[in-house]
């Protein structure tokens, strides 16, 4: 199947879909492996089509699309001049282009095409919002791609302010990339705290315009309190030519008809889904399961470090590290000083064994 690509920008999830799935459903419809030119795969209700849909509301023509290929080679999907029609994330269309991400609809039915990065960023925004509704997490999908392709900005609400600057550079590599520029601003406190220009590396800005220029192809996160120019900047990421994804952090959700929020439920709602959670930080870190995370180190994260997902991520990044690395090496990679992470060690009292042990693991063992 071909390699496809957004129409718009730089987005990391780029490579070719390889299912659809069924919106608010765990129903998948695996795409053809290979489909040659001036071939083509029908889609509607009747018993002879290649994917056959079910829609309560009849809207579905019997043959009413088929996948194909277009002109240039593009894999397609073109409307059969059916009664409803076919539409492209909520717009009527003619063709739509089979790209990751997109939403197709065919009468009352919705499909996304998902290829497999984009199957790994529903499982993180899962991860995030939580596993047990569908639809919250398509609605995740659906406002994280608009805000990484520049169309929309990205509202993420959460009751703690750590958590939603981990989210949101989370966010930021696995749409754009760790070599984009990730850019903070907020108003001064009158008392800032120390280090209060920068967050782990990322630098904060107080000016918003300023931010944005510097965010240039990448992502301007801005903090719940939000700079003086705040209106300014929503204005300027408007303009076409923005290159910045834009993701705004509060406490409270804004009501905005044209974007969805992406709510963070605190981590005391989802005690039953934290080991995945934390599990799914550790993959993150690179940690191979038996090996580099052991289970004393899952039971002192949920006991000590599991209040917020930031904390998680903290904590479990921090054990996995330290379980693959000498201490020294380990406390590099966390762009920590040696002593601040053996500090660290010392306060929890923690049992790690860096030097022979065979869990430690060397720098052959790491790369």
């Amino acid at each position: 199947m071909l390699s496809t690509n957004t129409d718009t920008n730089q987005w990391l999830i780029v490579d070719a879909p390889t299912q659809l799935r069924e919106w608010d459903t765990g129903v998948v419809h695996p795409l053809p492996s290979q489909l040659s030119r001036g071939d083509s795969r029908t889609i509607g209700s009747a018993e002879d089509c290649w994917l056959r849909l079910r829609d309560p509301t009849g809207r579905v023509s019997r043959h009413h699309a088929k996948l194909t290929h277009d002109c240039n080679g593009q894999l397609v999907v073109a409307d059969l001049r059916s009664k409803n029609g076919i539409t492209q994330d909520g717009s009527r269309q003619v063709v739509v282009p089979v790209v990751p991400g997109l939403e197709l609809g065919i009468g009352g039915v919705t499909l996304i095409f998902e290829s497999p990065l984009l199957c790994l960023l529903r499982e993180l925004l899962a991860r995030l919002v939580g596993w047990s509704d569908e639809r919250r997490v398509n609605l995740a999908l659906r406002s994280v791609r608009l805000a990484a392709t520049r169309r929309e900005s990205l509202q993420l609400c959460a009751d703690n302010n750590r958590t939603l600057l981990s989210v949101a550079r989370l966010l930021h590599r696995r749409t754009l990339g760790a070599d984009q520029p990730f850019v903070i601003c907020a108003r001064r406190p009158s008392k800032p705290p120390e280090k209060w220009a920068n967050y782990e590396g990322a630098p904060r800005y107080e000016h918003g315009l300023e931010a944005l220029a510097t965010a240039n192809g990448g992502t301007l996160c801005i903090e719940p309190r939000p700079p003086h120019d705040f209106g300014e900047v929503i204005e300027a990421h408007r303009d076409p030519a923005s290159r910045v994804q834009l993701i705004v952090c509060t406490r409270t959700p804004h009501h905005d008809p044209l974007i969805t929020p992406v709510i963070l439920p605190p981590m005391s709602e989802r005690g039953h889904e934290l080991d995945r959670v934390i599990e799914g930080y550790a993959a993150d870190a690179g940690a191979v399961q038996g090996k580099t995370l052991k289970a004393a180190d899952l039971d002192w994260i949920r006991a000590h470090e599991s209040a917020t997902l930031a904390q998680i991520e903290r904590a479990t990044l921090r054990f996995v590290m330290m379980r693959r690395h000498k201490l020294t090496q380990a406390a590099e990679l966390l762009g920590m000083s040696h002593g601040s992470l053996s500090e660290w060690i010392a306060d929890r009292t923690l049992d790690i064994s860096v030097e022979g042990d065979d869990d430690a693991g060397t720098d052959d063992d790491a790369s």
